[in-house]
């Protein structure tokens, strides 16, 4: 199983209470990463070989975070049914000496693992579809204090999307403004640019 740099950072979305171990760790659930904490969930395809795609196991977290992809340096992520081995390759496939030893059993099995399908909403009907780019959402992250609730509002699909941190004093509130995507190809637009003029986000 191939990871990239963006499988190591879903990592980050695991649990971080010890009383649920379980969510500790990453579940590979045939070829699947999932995460979760509790009160949220992530999940990412990954790139393994067929055999990859029927094992389901979970992965500790604290390990993979060791696990160091880069653009040019990719990891490869043995899974076995008692041990796990992580080697390196270069962008032409050839064999990397990168902590070629590191290998570790799964992690721990009790409890069951949150079953994402259940999770989702029965009714898929989108009713507003919201896009707001990681750099402009770190910048407003960054205007609040780290023990805020963050309370969202969405009134109409092309109105700004409305904002405010508001379990302090002076509550901080704002507005993002609307970005519209073509989400099959995943380029950014403004309602008011001509049709077929791609943005970047946050433009």
């Amino acid at each position: 199983m191939k990871l990239d740099r963006y499988d190591i950072a879903l990592v980050n979305g695991t649990g971080k209470e010890d009383a649920r171990p379980m969510l500790q760790n990453v579940h590979l659930n045939k070829g699947r990463l999932e995460v979760a904490d509790g009160f949220m969930l992530a999940f990412r395809e990954t790139d393994v070989t067929p055999e990859e795609k029927e094992i389901t196991t979970l992965l500790p977290a604290k390990i993979l975070r060791t696990i160091k992809s880069t653009t040019k340096r990719q990891a490869i992520l043995a899974v076995g049914t008692e041990e796990l081995q992580v080697r390196y390759q270069n962008e032409t496939g050839e064999p990397v000496d990168f902590n070629p030893t590191l290998s570790f059993h799964p992690g721990d099995t009790s409890g069951t693992y949150p079953e994402l399908t259940q999770l989702f909403p029965k009714d898929t009907t989108k009713k507003a579809h919201i896009a707001v780019g990681v750099g402009l959402l770190k910048r407003l992250l960054a205007c609040l204090p780290d023990d805020g609730h963050l309370r969202i509002g969405i009134t109409e699909p092309d109105k700004p999307l409305e904002f405010e941190c508001s379990n302090m004093d002076r509550p901080i509130r704002g507005l993002v403004m609307p970005m519209f995507v073509d989400w099959q190809d995943f380029k950014w637009y403004r309602e008011s640019e001509p049709e077929g003029k791609a943005l970047t986000p946050n433009q």
